[in-house]
C-alpha cells in the first residue's frame, strides 16, 4: 500500500493527522478547486487540490514537512 493511502486510512480512522485536525473544508465547484485548513493549535496549515484526497494529500505533506523541521530544529540545539 502506497504511503499517501497509509495517511488517508490514518485521517479516516482517527480524524486527524499527526495532531492536526481539519478546521475547515471549502469547495469551489466552479474553479474545481477544494481548500483544506488544518490546525494543531499552534500551527495552521492550508491546502488546496482538485478534490478532496488531493488537497489533504498536499496537507499531509505540509505537516509532514512542519515535523521534520521541529525534528531537525531539536537536534540543532
Amino acid at each position: 500500500m502506497s504511503d499517501i493511502h497509509l495517511r488517508l486510512r490514518e485521517y479516516y480512522v482517527k480524524g486527524s493527522y499527526r495532531g492536526f485536525y481539519k478546521v475547515k473544508e471549502q469547495r469551489f465547484r466552479m474553479a474545481g478547486i477544494t481548500f483544506v485548513t488544518f490546525a494543531n493549535g499552534e500551527k495552521e496549515i492550508f491546502a488546496t487540490g482538485p478534490f478532496r484526497e488531493g488537497a489533504l494529500e498536499a496537507a499531509f505533506k505540509q505537516i509532514d514537512n512542519y515535523y521534520a523541521k521541529q525534528q531537525y530544529r531539536s537536534q540543532a540545539v
